[in-house]
């Protein structure tokens, strides 16, 4: 299984990034334009067990997926499994911590298999970690203006 992680340090509160985090409408506003993420009839704000599909553009065309919110400990953690996905497999944990500063270190750790059959051939692991990668840079920045000076 194939991991990716990264981290970013926000100049507000463990709790106003958590409360952030957990809407989908706002994951569309961290989102690069290019990949037009949208949400199907989200709830407003997840929680555990929460199910929620989106859209998105990648590797060509309109990809559909499904996840469900399989642990939440409020405002340190979220972690969210595909139920349906273009991938195999797919794990997204979100943790929110607070450094030694006061700052928020949010770091997303994502466990993924690529995609089978013909998809697969064309979508490899690296190419997968290589987007994650890119869209992640777009989505840290986007959190650091959003929030900045929202406590």
């Amino acid at each position: 299984m194939a991991v990716f992680e990264t981290s970013v340090i926000l100049d507000c509160s463990v709790e106003r990034v958590f409360a952030f985090m957990i809407s989908p409408a706002n994951h569309e506003k961290l989102s690069p334009p290019d990949v037009g993420l949208k949400f199907v009839n989200p709830p407003a704000q997840v929680e555990l067990g929460s199910q929620f599909e989106f859209k998105m553009q990648a590797w060509g065309s309109v990809q559909t997926a499904r996840h469900e919110v399989i642990q939440f400990d409020s405002p340190n953690l979220y972690i969210e499994r595909a139920i349906r996905s273009p991938m195999k497999s797919y794990l997204h944990e979100h943790r929110f911590e607070i450094d030694g500063n006061g700052k928020t270190v949010m770091t997303d750790r994502i466990e993924f298999l690529p995609p089978g059959g013909i998809l697969g051939l064309l979508v490899t692991e690296s190419k997968i970690l290589d987007s994650l990668e890119d869209g992640f840079y777009f989505r840290h920045q986007q959190l650091k203006n959003l929030l900045k000076g929202t406590d």
